[in-house]
């Protein structure tokens, strides 16, 4: 805690930087304090020196995104908390950038979770309003497995969100 308050890490905070956290992104012209390449390890941060870790719409631009796991688990201390959220492969905003390099489900970000130590607090797919106003959400949410082989095309979602404490 620093001030009273958790010691955040804004992963590719770009201008959009979360308040009162430290920022690192690859963009010089970023509200980031740290400048560095996402895909060159280890990051020039400390082990367990983060209580909080945000990382939204950065892991589909990795090159190894299972590395990007492990750093954000080296960097926070124990009991730590962090989020990563994604587009999900369904939704247009996974391929409206060429710089995607892989396209998420619910249960490629749980399997790459699987090979640390964390703890997943809560895993959910995200919807549109419009869908989320039909119960779409919830049944995904109950059902991910059926809900990604039959109908994630007819009613697509918006990201993957996953939040983790390091044991």
């Amino acid at each position: 805690m620093m001030n009273g308050y958790p010691k955040i890490l804004d992963l590719g905070c770009g201008v959009n930087k979360t308040p009162r956290a430290v920022g690192m992104d690859i963009d010089p012209n970023s509200n980031a304090e740290i400048i560095h390449d996402f895909n060159a390890y280890p990051y020039p941060i400390e082990d367990n020196s983060f209580d909080r870790v945000m990382a939204k719409h950065i892991i589909e631009h990795l090159n190894d995104p299972q590395s990007f796991i492990f750093e954000i688990y080296r960097i926070l201390k124990p009991n730590g908390t962090a989020f990563i959220e994604t587009p999900h492969f369904s939704s247009y905003v996974a391929y409206s950038e060429p710089q995607h390099k892989l396209f998420y489900s619910y249960f490629l970000l749980y399997n790459m979770v699987n090979k640390t130590k964390f703890e997943t607090v809560k895993q959910e797919i995200t919807f549109y309003k419009f869908y989320r106003l039909l119960g779409i959400k919830w049944l995904a949410n109950k059902h991910p497995r059926t809900y990604e082989r039959f109908w994630t095309f007819l009613f697509p979602a918006e990201n993957v969100t996953i939040k983790l404490r390091k044991k």
